[in-house]
């Protein structure tokens, strides 16, 4: 499977198959990083023959384990001469059982990854090589250079990791160890390369990231300075935040992202339950009460914000009525999607021994539910958008050629365009039509814009960003 390159020497293949959040991704990209330049490998897509595969899992549900299993075996009878690398949450947590699955040659926790190349070498044929270091002892980011990824539009930076919370229904703890802050001349290092490469988006991702800069040392800067110093680099077009919990979105962050214009409108929330008694359960550190102030307050400031939220569905001793609160708390509220996740118990946490387990067809009952709710309320969010001007940040073209390509605003809605651009280029549309989960946008002229300003009201103008 070796593939000569210009210089006709041969180098050996590496495809990746990267399941969960977008840490995950960001993690690919790290080790992607070293296989290339420490290691000489060439990356090549999952569907093509490699001499090494990496799977980086997921365990935040057991359906996650399952998933990873199912591609580690479906690898190895597709392509039984290649080596497998496991890594990631399920690696971390329980390293025998994925080393017992037939093909694995490499098991790697998550502090093992800046080693990759060394346990890929070293790994003999037929041997079974697991390198997991307690994660309990980890204290320092783990420094990785990304400075390209296969997405050109997009880019991912790592902030944060790990988390000292400890939720009742999670294992992050165990699996990442607790919360690393990123030395913040190093993540505007990275941007800055980043930036000028040409990426049109940074979206800052960590476990938590709310929790930015408190474990460093010397009065370094927590999240909201890091914001600040990353918005005036040079260049970038757009910032974006991963997940972030309710007690990180202060007055202050809130009213930058009001004000900046390159701040994208778009939070990710995790609430998890509207029952303050289930929160209590769960060990979540705000209220309900806290959580609508919060929506409320970003709804009056952030005009057109896309609001995504977190839920569990079924969580032990949840009611048939705390989920009716749960409800119709987010039916009321101006969100623009939900992520209802049915609740899975997981070995080692809290939860897995709570009494009062809801049985599995409710869980699953609540959570299409609330999956119902969540098309109504995007449905809604995206018809708010008719007839207004929006910038959108193109991807890459799917499709055959022609055929148009599509992009994201900034407040998260995909938005369709008729005609081709280039990826990463921000064109300014006016929204005309719906699709089943998008929009769709006629690229506007200056001519467009001329005649817009000119209509009575503005109609055209997207929302003023002022407190």
């Amino acid at each position: 499977m070796k593939k000569q390159d210009a210089d006709g020497c041969s180098r050996q293949r590496v495809a990746f198959c990267t399941f969960g959040c977008r840490l995950n991704q960001y993690d690919t990209e790290a080790m992607r990083t070293q296989l290339e330049a420490g290691g000489g490998w060439q990356s090549v897509p999952l569907r093509e023959n490699a001499d090494l595969y990496v799977v980086n899992t997921c365990s935040v549900t057991s359906r996650a384990d399952a998933r990873a299993r199912q591609a580690i075996r479906r690898i190895h009878e597709q392509q039984p001469e290649a080596r497998i690398a496991v890594t990631g949450c399920y690696a971390q947590r329980a390293p025998e059982e994925i080393a017992g699955i037939g093909g694995v040659s490499v098991v790697m926790g998550t502090a093992d990854r800046g080693r990759i190349v060394q346990e890929v070498e070293q790994a003999l044929p037929g041997e079974k090589r697991v390198s997991v270091s307690p994660i309990e002892t980890a204290r320092e980011f783990l420094e990785v250079p990304v400075t390209e990824m296969m997405e050109r539009s997009r880019a991912y930076v790592k902030v944060q990791e790990g988390c000292d919370q400890h939720c009742a229904f999670c294992i992050i703890p165990q699996t990442r160890g607790r919360s690393r802050s990123r030395r913040p001349e190093n993540v505007l290092d990275q941007i800055r390369q980043l930036v000028d490469s040409g990426y049109g988006e940074i979206v800052l991702t960590g476990v938590d990231i709310g929790s930015y800069g408190v474990d460093l040392d010397g009065g370094q800067p927590p999240l909201n300075e890091l914001l600040r110093r990353i918005l005036v680099v040079k260049g970038l077009r757009r910032l974006r935040l991963s997940s972030i919990g309710v007690g990180a979105l202060d007055k202050e962050l809130i009213a930058m992202m009001a004000m900046e214009e390159k701040f994208a409108r778009h939070l990710h929330i995790p609430l998890q339950s509207g029952s303050d008694r289930v929160l209590a359960k769960m060990r979540r550190p705000y209220s309900v009460g806290q959580f609508q102030e919060l929506i409320h307050r970003i709804g009056e400031q952030v005009p057109g914000c896309g609001l995504g939220i977190d839920v569990i569905c079924g969580f032990p001793g949840e009611t048939e009525a705390e989920f009716q609160q749960t409800f119709d708390l987010l039916a009321d509220l101006p969100i623009s999607y939900l992520h209802p996740f049915t609740y899975s118990e997981r070995p080692g946490s809290a939860a897995a021994s709570f009494q009062q387990p809801v049985p599995g067809d409710e869980r699953k009952r609540r959570t299409r539910a609330l999956k119902c709710l969540s098309r109504d309320k995007n449905e809604g969010f995206r018809k708010a958008h008719l007839g207004q001007e929006m910038q959108v940040l193109v991807e890459p073209a799917r499709g055959k050629s022609g055929a148009g390509v599509s992009g994201w605003t900034d407040n998260y809605i995909r938005v369709n365009l008729e005609r081709e651009h280039p990826e990463g280029e921000l064109v300014t549309v006016c929204i005309e039509d719906l699709t089943n989960d998008g929009l769709i946008g006629r690229p506007m002229t200056s001519r467009d814009r001329g005649h817009a300003e000119g209509l009575p009201g503005a109609i055209l103008a997207p929302a003023p960003r002022k407190l």
